[in-house]
């Protein structure tokens, strides 16, 4: 049972309070995790059975055949809109519960990410938008070492932005808030705490990526004693990834949701100290 903490934890602190939340909202969030999981598998299955060249890229023609197809744009598309929502379905339920109100069944927590999808969509645009901006600047009249200038000054203030802005989503779906002022909530959280934040989705991150390395390891293990062709192998290895997913998926929010609150009871705590050392001073 996860129970929300009433004063701010250290690092440790937050990674553990993230498992209980993990372990608390697996029963729901199992559900929307292998949702996704399915359609990432049957989208794999799909572009190998109708473009076998993906298996040994051996053959440009058919894989730039690939690229201009409009059914996979099309899914493409769909699977990005679909594992939008299922990743907002999947932070509404820890939310919930790390907010202490009920827990959201599946179709309360899809219902959420519904709701929220057109700010999730806006966000992209405003990424995308940032993203746009590196290529107006290689393509641009500048001498190289000014574009190299600009490349790495992008890049630097694009790794503070991940660090300033990482707590949006869950903004988005713990506060009656759109796109740019959930932006804003995360960057007055992260504000002063922007390492620590980094630290610790870095420990979650590398906690996602050996439990996801064992999972390729021991799958891995049982295709090869099949002896499995290429085709069936990537296939097969897909598979494996779908059933990983089911586990991992929601590690990684349920961290993001554990160090929101976190840093929102400090940042709660630093106003009352704020206000109560200017009564004694008034």
């Amino acid at each position: 049972m996860y129970i929300q903490p009433t004063s701010p934890r250290d690092i440790g602190g937050v990674i553990d309070d993230a498992i209980k939340l993990y372990r608390a909202s697996f029963r729901t969030c199992w559900v929307l995790a292998l949702i996704a999981s399915v359609v990432s598998a049957a989208t794999v299955v799909y572009l190998f059975s109708r473009f076998p060249a993906i298996a040994s890229l051996r053959n440009p023609a058919q894989l730039l055949e690939l690229i201009k197809s409009p059914s996979i744009w099309t899914w493409y598309l769909a699977l990005s809109i679909a594992s939008l929502v299922l990743l907002g379905g999947i932070i509404a339920c820890q939310n919930a519960l790390a907010a202490g109100t009920s827990p959201l069944t599946v179709g309360q927590a899809l219902a959420a990410a519904f709701a929220r999808l057109h700010w999730q969509l806006f966000a992209i645009v405003l990424w995308l938008l940032y993203f746009a901006l590196i290529g107006i600047l290689l393509v641009g009249p500048m001498p190289l070492p000014v574009k190299l200038l600009g490349v790495v000054a992008w890049l630097v203030f694009a790794i503070y932005l991940w660090g300033m802005l990482q707590l949006w989503t869950v903004a988005l779906f713990a506060e009656p808030v759109g796109t740019l002022r959930a932006m804003g909530i995360s960057w007055t959280l992260v504000r002063g705490h922007w390492w620590r934040a980094g630290i610790i989705l870095t420990v979650g991150i590398i906690i996602v990526l050996v439990i996801s390395l064992v999972f390729s390891f021991a799958g891995g293990l049982v295709l090869v004693m099949f002896r499995l062709d290429p085709m069936s192998m990537l296939i097969g290895n897909s598979l494996v990834s779908a059933v990983e997913r089911v586990f991992v998926t929601s590690m990684i929010p349920a961290l993001l949701v554990a160090m929101y609150y976190d840093l929102k009871l400090r940042h709660e705590g630093g106003d009352l100290a704020a206000r109560a050392k200017s009564l004694q001073t008034a």
